[in-house]
């Protein structure tokens, strides 16, 4: 199974109509604090739990013949309010919808004739043991209807499914309610070992609830599985746990069987050793010890650096690590969705990158479908961008948008904007101002804080140094896609970019200077990347980089005349008035510099980080500079989503 496609309406935080697109195998949620990134992850995971992808639960329920007797029932924890998928607060008493989409994957199709033609016999075989679901039904399945790719949408409203009229949808949705019971018969009787179809790794995974301690006498297993299958934000489950009380029963019924190979069969199992050599990567040696013979109880040992120490005493992003990796492989995950809200939490970026690598890798070699939910700028790279989603709040309702291609800007400016230190704070704050350069970034975060940007707002506010203002509209690209709220701050020259041939006509081009100070400079890194672009210009035929570099070779050699009479003046402070609606801040005075108090005046960056730590630095600035640098910031303070 594969989830392709969720719509919701009045649930939670979704009070319009939001859908979310998952049409990779690492699909990447991103946002702000707020944004309803958890709602989202909680809605999905409750959905599919409880109407599609059912989860059961065994309680032993003994009978006089047959006191090793057990009854499937449906997960009764999501009956609980605190499962409740509540509507929105302006919509309460009016229709709650979710529309979810499912594709039909190669493993799906082998399952289900697996099921159809053993039904009758895998039934004959466990029924006296497992009663309260019965198989049998499956055998009259006609899969002809069935094929790879096909995709089946299902509708929730007001929190019911609403039964299928499509044969094939109707058999798909059998098929996944019935997956978990088929898959513990089947593990009865030794044909294939248990498998989980879908994990759900909230926030909350490997707090107060890691236990890897366990006494196999007192271990109730399907109590564990009731909790980790209805982990939610509001409901942690204990899937180390789970995780850790499985290998170890596996471990000791190898240990009844009195071989004298328990130990090397443990260790030989191929999910076992998948987990022994991503752990080696890391540094790290394990092994399942027993710790009490005489209650059979387990844990986990670690090797590191020599070191050796139980894992309850290891650090929270140890633990952070080993809750995936146990969850991943002990309880042999494959061909399943698996959900992460956070999947950054408590790891070093070293770590990040190789959690990444793991995802990666699992969702090619097992057929694993991930969707995280990350604060991490690690998780969204160049590759990745295309299957990102970004999840924020207006009015109190959450809202979804997808970052499409044909709304980024090319490939190469992609690359060097995703894989910069800007970001996690692009991706993720709740507004942003575009500056030109670090100058402009640190003397405006200083006047931001001064005027008090943000007082009495939770949301955060990020200037970003762009790199030069030629580089104002590939970032421009990126947050009209995210629709995150900008602004641009630029010197005066940036009117030549955006103003027409009239106010263009205002300034002049000093070409002497373009000659000696690039042209025929050879330490100059505008005429070696002038050289370059022609270069790739010329061979590729597309001449749009070397024309913003021409133009911002241009624009740093052109000035402002000194001989404006007052029309053109009146002119150019119309203009610069008019961007201001656009969310565009011209420096009115010409560049930072001028801004400055005396002594100050100059690219010398000591003397600016000097300034802006001094307490009284804004006293320092003249009257009509704080005159301006104040219409600014209010302007900003009012942006609203573009």
């Amino acid at each position: 199974m594969k989830l392709r496609r969720i719509r919701i309406e009045n649930v939670r935080s979704f009070l319009q109509p939001a859908e979310l697109l998952v049409d990779g195998d690492i699909s990447i949620i991103i946002g702000p604090n707020g944004g309803g990134k958890t709602n989202l992850l909680d809605i999905i995971t409750t959905t599919l739990r409880r109407h599609l992808l059912i989860s059961w639960v065994l309680t032993k329920t003994p009978q006089p013949d047959f006191p090793d007797r057990y009854e499937f029932s449906r997960n009764d924890a999501f009956n609980s309010n605190i499962f409740t998928l509540e509507p929105h607060s302006q919509r309460i008493g009016q229709q709650q919808n979710i529309e979810i989409e499912l594709e039909v994957t190669v493993q799906d199709l082998k399952n289900m004739a697996r099921m159809r033609d053993s039904a009758i016999e895998l039934t004959e075989l466990t029924e006296r043991k497992y009663v309260g679901v019965s198989l049998r039904f499956a055998s009259s399945w006609d899969l002809s209807c069935i094929s790879l790719g096909q995709r089946f949408t299902y509708q929730i409203v007001n929190n019911s499914l609403q039964s299928p009229t499509d044969e094939a949808a109707i058999l798909y949705q059998q098929y996944l309610s019935l997956y978990e019971v088929e898959n513990r018969l089947r593990d009865e009787i030794g044909q294939s070992p248990l498998s989980m179809p879908m994990v759900s790794l909230p926030v909350n995974r490997a707090g107060a609830t890691f236990q890897s301690s366990l006494s196999l006498a007192n271990h109730n297993e399907y109590s564990y599985k009731k909790s980790v299958d209805a982990a939610i934000s509001r409901a942690p489950g204990s899937i180390i746990s789970l995780a850790v009380g499985r290998i170890a029963r596996r471990y000791r019924l190898l240990l009844e069987q009195d071989s004298g190979n328990a130990r090397t069969e443990f260790y030989s199992d191929e999910q076992i050793r998948s987990l022994t050599s991503i752990l080696k990567t890391l540094g790290y040696n394990w092994e399942l010890v027993c710790i009490d013979a005489l209650t059979n109880q387990y844990d986990l040992r670690l090797e590191k650096q020599g070191s050796s120490f139980l894992v309850n005493a290891a650090s929270s992003g140890e633990k952070e690590l080993l809750t995936y990796l146990f969850a991943i492989y002990a309880l042999n995950v494959r061909d399943a969705l698996i959900v992460v809200d956070e999947p950054e939490l408590h790891l070093h970026p070293k770590w990040q990158s190789t959690l990444l690598e793991l995802f990666e890798k699992l969702s090619t070699e097992t057929g694993n479908q991930f969707l995280l939910a990350t604060h991490s700028p690690i998780f969204v790279s160049p590759a990745s961008v295309q299957y990102v989603s970004r999840v924020f709040s207006t009015a109190q309702h959450s809202e979804i948008v997808r970052l499409k291609n044909e709304s980024l800007p090319e490939s190469k400016h992609l690359f060097s904007i995703v894989n910069s230190l800007n970001n996690e704070r692009m991706f993720f704050a709740d507004k942003v101002v575009l500056v030109e350069g670090i100058s402009d970034r640190l003397f405006f975060n200083s006047v931001f804080q001064k005027l008090a940007l943000s007082e009495g707002s939770t949301q955060i506010c990020e200037v970003i140094s762009v790199g030069g203002k030629g580089f104002f509209a590939p970032y421009e690209l990126i947050l009209k896609a995210c629709h995150v709220p900008y602004a641009v701050i630029a010197d005066l020259d940036y009117v030549n970019q955006l103003g027409t041939p009239e106010i263009k006509s205002l300034f002049s081009i000093n070409e002497k200077n373009i000659h000696v100070d690039v042209i025929n400079n050879p330490k100059s890194q505008d005429g070696r990347n002038l050289i370059t672009l022609i270069n790739e210009a010329i061979t590729s035929g597309n001449m749009d980089d070397l024309k913003i570099h021409w133009e911002y070779i241009k624009g740093r050699q052109r000035k402002l005349r000194g001989n404006l009479n007052e029309e053109e003046q009146v002119l150019l402070d119309q203009f610069i008035t008019s961007q201001r609606e656009h969310g565009i801040f011209i420096l009115s005075k010409g560049d930072l510099e001028t801004y400055l108090p005396e002594g100050y005046r100059s690219k010398d960056l000591e003397k600016l980080i000097h300034l802006v730590n001094d307490p009284d630095f804004w006293d320092l600035l003249a009257d009509s500079a704080q005159t301006e640098l104040s219409l600014i910031t209010d302007r900003i303070k009012s942006l609203s989503i573009v």
